[in-house]
């Protein structure tokens, strides 16, 4: 068995009609032997741009963010997302913001434990955390209900550890934050209209791909009907292809 690490970070706001749109939790996987090379990487960034921690929603500079992409993009890693439309919530059924990130988070396990029992792997599991209360009721949560319970479709004999550390003091949780704004910025539309997705785009080589397609498994969506409209979608898109008009020509 391959002894590996599970790293889960988050990007956007979960309140149910309030806050941003979009809602991703990231799970990244990456083999002990590897985490090494992945700290000196991040080091090395970090040394270039001057920071001391990388958290890209801080990072405004388009060049600096392309740069932490570029680099991180070289190593060896697996990761899964969760998506969630927050205006598409139905509250009836889901009627606190607590009760929607614990279903979301047992979609991503289930992922996470889907690519490590097919791969081979046993792990860690380590949150970033908040910093409350609620880091220790979800760490409880995952193992008292989610990881023991058949119907949940999770194989819980791939994990070992589960734990919560801050991403300031634990770099490779900062890799997780890469993986879930970069996610997030794909479809959440900023203040001039856009959504950017050209850094996913880079690193679409690193997401859990299974029976040779990547939906459902590396990109999940919450509920199917929370799919965005791929017509607007590209309307967000500045680079998106358009079709031509009638009669134009090119220089």
């Amino acid at each position: 068995m391959v002894d590996c690490t599970v790293y889960i970070d988050e990007a956007g706001d979960l309140g149910i009609n309030r806050g941003t749109r979009w809602f991703v939790l990231s799970a990244v996987i990456v083999d002990k032997a590897k985490e090494l090379q992945i700290r000196r990487r991040l080091s090395t960034i970090k040394t270039r741009l001057n920071l001391n921690t990388i958290h890209m929603r801080n990072i405004a500079d388009f060049s600096k963010r392309a740069f932490i992409v570029r680099e991180i993009n070289c190593e060896d890693f697996t990761y899964m997302n969760v998506l969630v439309d927050t205006s598409k919530f139905d509250e009836a059924k889901i009627p606190s913001p607590i009760i929607a990130y614990n279903y979301v988070c047992k979609y991503l396990l289930q992922r996470v434990s889907w690519f490590m029992e097919s791969t081979g792997r046993v792990g860690d599991v380590i949150l970033s955390a908040r910093g409350t209360s609620r880091d220790g009721e979800l760490i409880q949560y995952i193992q008292d209900k989610l990881l023991p319970y058949p119907n949940n479709s999770i194989n819980d004999t791939v994990f070992k550890k589960i734990s919560a550390k801050a991403a300031s003091s634990w770099d490779m949780l900062q890799l997780a934050d890469i993986c879930a704004t970069t996610m997030f910025w794909s479809y959440e539309v900023n203040g001039f209209g856009f959504t950017v997705p050209c850094f996913s785009i880079a690193m679409q080589n690193h997401l859990y791909v299974k029976k040779h397609t990547v939906k459902s498994y590396g990109i999940k969506f919450f509920k199917n009907e929370m799919q965005p409209d791929l017509t607007e979608l590209r309307k967000t898109r500045f680079c998106a292809k358009t079709e031509r008009t009638p009669g134009a020509t090119t220089t």
